[in-house]
């Protein structure tokens, strides 16, 4: 049930609420959300310092799992190489400085979106403009991150940690000398083929979480609310916009993983000692497709924050293939003209 509010705004050019009930649960259910996804990546960190699986039974990493697959336009670490990106990182390695951060201020943002929303629905000065909106976008914010939380668990079925300090060849010489030289069929160490299914179902699962999370920021369009609304502003509009652009560069990483363990089942060639740059792989079209729907996505909503993650991520975090700088390009010439788009919507206001 809400009351009328008594606006702050002359002429508001839409309705309002002064509180709103649906808005508190709407908080309560993507914070909530936010705890579950929390939950989840810790538990699935695969195995711990006493040697121990994780909650799910996995001693695998997410990483681990997508080192041997990697593709020209997954990050690495800062400005790399076309030949150390290329190369395949083990899980000695370290990984990118990327993923972390990202889901940490990622989570952290949400959560905060949703104590502010519990606030707008309770504190009788902040204006409350598309109430019903704020709560079916919550919801589906909400799910999202509740599939995101499953994710990094059907990612890793049938992956199992690689023997540490072993590089790709000296695990299959390991693997000839336990079966046995004689036995020719033991070139490789076998391949659970049932890896690449779960693979392909995580990435659709993933595909699936961007579509919630850019439904949540199609509905709302929070860069486009009237009035002095600096808390949807300094919390929704970003947090929603940036969970839905990193969700779709994070779909095409796992689309990537998955079609090179189609192709490379043992895992994608090295560059060999020479340094032979014939060997490394070139640019892929894929980043220019992930930027073009990213584009379309932020232009016509509009938001500029959803090329965001994409574009830091190809410019300062992959090599610099002719692919990733296009595609970086174009993420950025979306954001300023979803920026110029919500200019002028304002200016109407």
């Amino acid at each position: 049930m809400t009351l009328e509010a008594v606006p702050t705004i002359e002429h508001p050019p839409e309705d309002l609420v002064k509180s709103s009930a649906a808005l508190i649960l709407a908080g309560f259910m993507l914070l909530a959300s936010v705890l579950v996804l929390a939950s989840f990546s810790w538990a699935s960190r695969g195995q711990g310092r006493d040697g121990r699986p994780d909650l799910f039974g996995k001693t695998v990493t997410v990483r681990q799992v997508a080192a041997p697959y990697r593709t020209s336009w997954a990050p690495g670490q800062f400005w790399p190489s076309k030949a150390a990106h290329s190369r395949v990182a083990r899980s000695h390695e370290e990984g990118s400085p990327v993923f972390g951060p990202v889901w940490y201020f990622l989570t952290a943002w949400l959560g905060m979106s949703g104590v502010y929303l519990i606030f707008a629905g309770a504190i009788t000065e902040i204006e409350v403009f598309r109430e019903q909106t704020h709560v079916r976008a919550a919801g589906c914010a909400a799910l999202a991150c509740c599939l995101c939380a499953i994710w990094p668990v059907l990612f890793r079925v049938g992956s199992h940690a690689p023997p540490p300090h072993l590089t790709g060849q000296q695990q299959v010489e390991q693997f000839n000398r336990q079966r046995g030289d004689h036995d020719k069929t033991a070139a490789a160490p076998r391949v659970d083929r049932t890896k690449g299914v779960w693979l392909w179902i995580a990435f659709v699962l993933l595909a699936l979480a961007w579509v919630l999370a850019l439904a949540a920021a199609a509905q709302l369009q929070a860069w486009t609310l009237p009035g002095p609304q600096y808390g949807t502003l300094l919390f929704l509009a970003p947090g929603y916009g940036l969970f839905a652009g990193w969700l779709l560069y994070a779909a095409f990483l796992n689309l990537g993983v998955a079609m090179n363990f189609d192709s490379y089942p043992d895992g994608v060639r090295e560059v060999p000692a020479d340094g032979d740059t014939a060997y490394i792989n070139r640019g892929s079209f894929w980043p220019l497709v992930a930027a073009l729907i990213v584009v379309v996505c932020a232009v016509l909503i509009p938001d500029p924050v959803q090329p965001l993650p994409m574009a830091v991520a190809l410019l300062l975090f992959t090599p610099r293939y002719h692919t990733n700088l296009g595609a970086a390009a174009l993420c950025l010439l979306g954001s300023g003209l979803a920026a110029w788009r919500i200019v002028g919507m304002r200016d109407d206001l």
